[in-house]
């Protein structure tokens, strides 16, 4: 019977931190499950190359290249030391027929992702700095539940704030003054998506009625 260890040894890949698993436009025949650490699915904008979303173990990515052959629609990169297991399509193939559970898996997960993808995509284009923060906030507490956290690092890449660091960080001071979120060191704590979307809808007021 074959273990963890020897699935590693065979269709393991190790990724240094910072590494490019694969580019936007590649050529692509593999999908990849990650088995320890995090990758960053990213894409090229009028800004630059912005962060889409962060998958971390037992996630996977890929799988369109190995569905359609088409080139990659975004970029995947290391964003620690990571190990991801590489099916190519004769392995894809032969996991699809085996087991109905796992192809109900991708696709809901493909669905999931494209909708999640579209969301950020269109918070990436917006020039108003507030909307993006608050907008993805409100995104990982969907993924991930109210009470968690995400370190400053995390929240500047996917809001696709690497070059205004200082005004989101006047707009997380601002909404921590209204008790919207909380800050404990170098990490943002989303107590409620529900107090999120009230100081959305109060932006988007002061917005209608030409306030800053």
């Amino acid at each position: 019977m074959t273990n963890e260890n020897d699935i590693i040894s065979q269709y393991g890949r190790k990724y240094a931190s910072g590494e490019h698993i694969f580019k936007e436009g590649d050529h692509g025949e593999e999908m990849f499950i990650i088995h320890a650490g995090s990758v960053r699915i990213t894409k090229s904008t009028d800004e630059g190359e912005k962060t889409l979303v962060t998958l971390g173990a037992g996630d996977f990515f890929g799988e369109m290249a190995v569905i359609d052959k088409g080139p990659r629609s975004a970029s995947a990169v290391a964003n620690e030391e990571t190990v991801c297991i590489v099916l190519n399509e004769e392995l894809f193939e032969q996991q699809m027929q085996r087991n109905a559970k796992i192809v109900k898996k991708i696709l809901k997960n493909m669905s999931a992702r494209l909708r999640a993808m579209n969301e950020q995509l269109q918070n990436l284009t917006t020039k108003d700095f507030n909307m993006r923060v608050v907008n993805t906030l409100l995104l990982h507490v969907h993924k991930n539940g109210e009470n968690t956290t995400l370190t400053h690092k995390a929240l500047v890449q996917q809001a696709g704030m690497e070059d205004n660091v200082s005004k989101l960080d006047e707009i997380i001071a601002a909404m921590a003054k209204a008790k919207v979120v909380s800050i404990v060191g170098d990490t943002v704590c989303v107590t409620s998506s529900g107090n999120i979307e009230k100081y959305k809808q109060y932006l988007e007021m002061k917005k209608a009625f030409g306030e800053s």
